[in-house]
């Protein structure tokens, strides 16, 4: 009966989970034997939509052009813009503001992470990635796990 503590309506909340099949990723690496790794991995892992771009400016041109993004992952030194610098730009980006940052980067100094976790990056990899776990770890990023991979 309504007021008597009872459940007048049945909600249904579910819980819904980005894969990687779904998800759109844009890997921002200047690298290009890291980016082609790191490509790789992801598709090995079922990601279709995945893109690298090679610097901050041109990762936000081409986002900007997508439906939506779910993923950065980010290099920290890069030349021109770093790390640090588009994950700002990211965050007050309107369009792009809501999707997860990640920075993956060599620097594996405790400082460094630390850092990246206080400018509001949600995980760090450590390079050299892991194949036997990386599309493992983005997968659990869009679960919306956190993950802080020093070593």
């Amino acid at each position: 009966m309504p007021g008597h503590g009872r459940f007048d309506t049945l909600h249904i909340i579910m819980e819904t989970h980005l894969t990687l099949q779904d998800a759109y990723i844009v890997l921002v690496e200047d690298d290009p034997n890291a980016q082609l790794i790191t490509l790789d991995l992801l598709r090995l892992g079922g990601a279709n939509r995945c893109y690298a771009r090679k610097s901050a400016d041109s990762a936000i041109s081409f986002a900007e052009r997508l439906p939506k993004v779910d993923l950065f992952l980010v290099d920290i030194n890069m030349p021109g813009k770093s790390g640090y610098e588009l994950l700002a730009e990211i965050r007050e980006h309107e369009m792009l503001k809501s999707a997860r940052v990640v920075a993956v980067s060599a620097g594996t100094l405790m400082a460094e992470m630390e850092r990246a976790r206080q400018l509001g990056f949600d995980g760090f990899i450590s390079k050299p990635l892991k194949p036997a776990e990386f599309s493992g770890q983005v997968q659990r990023i869009l679960n919306g796990e956190t993950i802080w991979d020093r070593s």
